[in-house]
């Protein structure tokens, strides 16, 4: 049964449709569709909320038709979390570090929403300096703490893992009537459409193993979305595979920080140049999404070039937490060489900058280089 509520008040109670489809994934989506009889939809509005299963959504569209000479009304709800979109709950600032519970109360703070389960209790660091909806700043935190939404009315739940740790048994067996089964390999995922004789009770988050001889299938896997009928669960698609959460690197930048660094670089290299001596500066710096590319420059008679790059990790915050010189190549070290000459006591090397150098060499008794003298 749907119920329809215009803020506590319980307008109506639908109790029969045409069509519902519930889908809701790990990844936070909740949605709720359902098609009814015209002259049963007509208090039904958007932005009133149904409520079903004790999960509340909020009606975003209303549609009506003919279908021959029938007239129909189709419903698209989603969770009432999806209202943190709203740009009445954007923030553009948020430094935490402590308890994740406390955290996760400090991201609802100002919203209809509660704090529910938190299966977390290490300290977690979260920081935001640009605005974000309140939302993806929900989904950003909960990504960090490695962990999975579980709605539960108003309540966020944060749970390590949802549904079964056991592998429940999906068997072709006589309480099986239809199945067929889909793989995607853009998406690393494979979906199965199963029809039940029987209810078999499954959530999303349940490690399952899926059995059907008939058509070379046997996997353990985990049921990473679930769409069904709210009101005939005997026929349910379901879509499995591996699930980890996705963690943005963009709520907080740290352009202004590396300017900063290149102003720096450019102030030492002007009062180096005013001291008149022989000096190694950084001649370029360009710094990447994982390395920082160095070119320095010695001047000691000749001018000379040389280039390293190190590798750099940040923490969830985009402070540099450690950098490690990964290569090096100096132009000092290594040069192309254009011509080798080798004579009876000497060799000559032209280089293909035009620079030259002479080498004298002497030999055992074998015609083995003993050693190697420039001129």
């Amino acid at each position: 049964m749907i119920e329809i509520y215009a803020g506590s008040t319980l307008l109506q109670s639908i109790k029969k449709v045409m069509s519902a489809n519930v889908r809701e994934t790990l990844e936070g989506e909740y949605t709720l569709s359902f098609t009814v009889l015209a002259k049963s939809a007509l208090a039904l509005k958007v932005k009133q909320i149904a409520k079903l299963d004790d999960q509340y959504f909020e009606i975003v569209q209303i549609s009506k038709s003919l279908q021959g000479s029938l007239p129909i009304c189709s419903v698209i709800c989603e969770h009432v979390s999806y209202i943190l979109n709203h740009e009445m709950y954007n923030i553009t600032e948020f430094d935490f570090t402590g308890d994740p519970a406390a955290g996760l109360a400090q991201v609802l703070s100002g919203t209809p929403f509660n704090v529910g389960i938190v299966d977390f209790t290490e300290s977690v660091t979260m920081k935001i300096n640009q605005e974000v909806s309140r939302r993806a700043a929900l989904m950003q935190y909960i990504a960090i703490l490695g962990g999975e939404i579980e709605y539960d009315g108003y309540n966020i739940n944060i749970r390590s893992h949802r549904g079964s740790t056991d592998y429940i048994p999906v068997m072709d067996s006589k309480n099986v009537t239809n199945v067929a089964v889909s793989h995607d390999s853009r998406e690393n995922a494979s979906s199965y459409d199963i029809s039940f004789f029987k209810l078999l009770n499954l959530a999303v988050g349940d490690n399952v193993q899926i059995v059907f001889s008939s058509l070379g299938i046997n996997v353990k896997t985990r049921i990473i979305s679930l769409e069904y009928n709210p009101f005939y669960r005997y026929n349910i698609r379901v879509e499995v595979g591996r699930y980890r959460p996705s963690i943005s690197d963009t709520f907080y930048r740290i352009e202004s920080s590396l300017n900063n660094v290149g102003s720096s670089v450019d102030d030492i290299q002007n009062q180096v140049n005013d001291l008149g001596v022989s000096y190694t500066i950084v001649s370029n710096l360009v710094v990447t999404e994982t390395t920082i590319d160095v070119t320095y420059t010695v001047e000691k008679g000749d001018t000379h070039q040389y280039h390293a790059q190190y590798q750099y990790t940040t923490d969830s915050g985009g402070r540099i937490t450690s950098i490690t010189l990964d290569n090096i190549f100096s132009e000092l070290l290594l040069k192309e060489v254009s011509t080798l000459t080798v004579d009876m006591m000497s060799f000559y090397i032209e280089y293909a900058d035009g620079t030259t150098a002479t080498y004298n060499y002497t030999v055992d008794s074998g015609g083995r280089i003993t050693s190697v003298t420039k001129v």
